[in-house]
């Protein structure tokens, strides 16, 4: 095909923001190449048409390296064999979404020896046993995971019968590190994003375009990039799409069949090598309870939706944890600084005031739940953090320390919380001096943003759940809203150890519905399975 595109004006598309839906659907569907390619989204959408249609947007060669690689991809998988210039250009995924033939992918390995690892990848897939045997290979665990997810049982079982196996594939970075050949010991973990996970798609969103003013971008962080980041993205077309849809979920008997795996892995020791199953919930519950040893090896190189509230969690009722995690480089942004809060709030619970300063914004507020820290503690932190005095006051309500409450409270303008939270005291005395300091010195109310604030310490108690939901994996703790756990973070799990406790006959069968049922021993469990 005969290019009809001038480089130039290629290159000035590539600087053009625009969004466009008709756009994207015709690169999605290899039907031309967007008239503005600025945005992530509309390069999304061409890699995805570049790799689904042999021939598409050949005239973006060597324009950007992300379509060169795409092109490159897109050639193997014909049964042609690129020029590839350099690394850069050299594609990680070759088998999706189609398998070149087993001739194809010698003569590539022959031609580009560095390409080996993603060669035997894509036996594992296609089912190459001669050829894998053939390549000079370490055994490598993400070969293996995809092999036995595949189906590839003599490569898996040629690799698992090997002394020691080697991780040097890395799907999250989509890269080969060749020196981890002389680092043995790895194991199969879950970090694979295999074939079958590669056909879920996801339904592209209008994108936001920068706001331009006297000629300067100015990005926001509300801005929406018209598509959600996915943990891997081996193909580098975030499995874009013009509809959403999961082929392995909408399979008849995987929910019961993958809920079942789920239970035993949460319930029982992490197996060596970790089965095929998407881990985030694992993950997630390993950093609700404060499991070092879990999440340490469950964690992924960036943060997972929820995991930072989990860890919150995690840290007020795990000192262990706690420690750990103020040893490590924090997150940017909002997880970071709610990890920060949720350390100091746990070192001061247990008499450590080593974290605490001065500045309102960084200081945790509740500072009493689940430990109460001694008197002694709260007065010294009223010393050195005169700002945290609603919240020292609360927690002297809370623990009942009526001397230290009498005296700062006499320095204290008392606000709405503060206020509340006597009045639902069993002790009148707390609301009586803090009601009489309101008349000598007025009382301060509450910001929208700290109506969380608001609700008292009888409501920190966990609550359980009755939802028993068809598989586990539905069953994730929950993230959503404000409350005072734990500084204006939500997290609660209680569908997922409803889940884990219940017995077998009790849960819902392969067949049946899937709307979660009430555990309330009038619908559920079924009469003649009731204890």
């Amino acid at each position: 095909m005969v290019s009809t595109i001038h480089p130039q004006d290629l290159r000035h598309r590539l600087k053009t923001k625009q969004y466009n839906r008709d756009d994207c659907i015709a690169a999605i569907k290899g039907q031309r190449i967007p008239g503005a390619l600025g945005l992530p989204l509309l390069r999304l959408c061409t890699i995805r048409g570049i790799r689904f249609n042999d021939g598409f947007a050949i005239e973006l060669g060597g324009i950007l390296p992300c379509f060169t690689r795409a092109l490159n991809a897109r050639e193997i998988m014909s049964n042609r064999i690129p020029a590839i210039a350099s690394d850069e250009e050299t594609p990680y995924c070759i088998w999706h979404p189609e398998v070149a033939s087993e001739s194809t992918y010698r003569q590539l390995v022959a031609t580009y020896p560095q390409m080996s690892y993603q060669v035997g990848r894509a036996c594992a897939v296609a089912g190459y046993f001669d050829l894998f045997k053939e390549l000079d290979i370490v055994p490598e665990v993400h070969i293996a995971e995809e092999a036995r997810e595949c189906g590839s049982l003599a490569i898996f079982n040629h690799i698992m019968a090997q002394p020691t196996r080697y991780e040097v594939m890395n799907d999250y970075t989509r890269t080969i590190n060749s020196s981890s050949v002389n680092l043995p010991g790895a194991h199969l973990n879950g970090d694979t994003a295999v074939e079958s996970s590669l056909n879920t798609r996801q339904e592209f969103s209008p994108a936001d375009v920068p706001e331009i003013i006297d000629g300067e971008e100015l990005p926001s962080l509300l801005d929406d990039p018209g598509y959600r980041e996915n943990v891997f993205d081996i193909t580098e077309d975030m499995n874009i799409d013009v509809v959403n849809q999961d082929p392995l979920t909408e399979s008849r008997g995987h929910d019961v069949r993958h809920s079942e795996l789920l239970v035993r892995l949460l319930t029982e020791p992490l197996p060596t090598e970790l089965p095929t199953t998407d881990k985030d919930l694992l993950l997630l519950m390993a950093a609700y309870y404060g499991d070092i040893d879990r999440y340490t090896r469950l964690r992924r190189p960036s943060m997972i939706p929820g995991e930072y509230e989990c860890c919150v969690r995690g840290v007020y009722h795990n000192t262990m944890f706690a420690v750990w995690w103020s040893k490590q480089a924090l997150p940017e942004g909002r997880a970071g600084w709610k990890l920060s809060q949720a350390i100091c709030a746990r070192f001061i619970m247990n008499n450590v005031l080593s974290k605490v300063t001065n500045d309102e914004t960084d200081m945790p507020y509740l500072i009493w739940y689940p430990t109460i820290a001694v008197e002694s503690t709260y007065r010294k932190l009223a010393e050195m953090s005169p700002v945290m005095l609603p919240q020292i006051l609360r927690a002297c309500i809370v623990a009942d320390y009526v001397e230290l409450f009498e005296k700062l409270a006499a320095k204290a303008i008392p606000d709405e919380a503060v206020m509340e939270e006597a009045a639902r005291s069993t002790n009148p005395h707390f609301h009586s001096v803090l009601a009489s300091r309101v008349g000598e010195v007025g009382q301060t109310e509450l910001q929208s943003s700290e109506r969380w604030k608001m609700k008292t310490s009888d409501r920190l108690l966990e609550r359980s759940e009755k939802y028993v939901w068809k598989t586990m994996a539905w069953a994730n703790p929950q993230t959503f809203g404000d409350a005072l756990q734990y500084n204006g973070t939500t997290c609660t799990a209680g569908d997922v150890e409803l889940m884990a406790c219940l017995p077998d006959e009790w849960r819902i069968a392969e067949d049946g519905k899937t709307e979660p049922e009430p555990l309330d021993y009038v619908n559920w469990p079924p009469e003649e399975k009731r204890p």
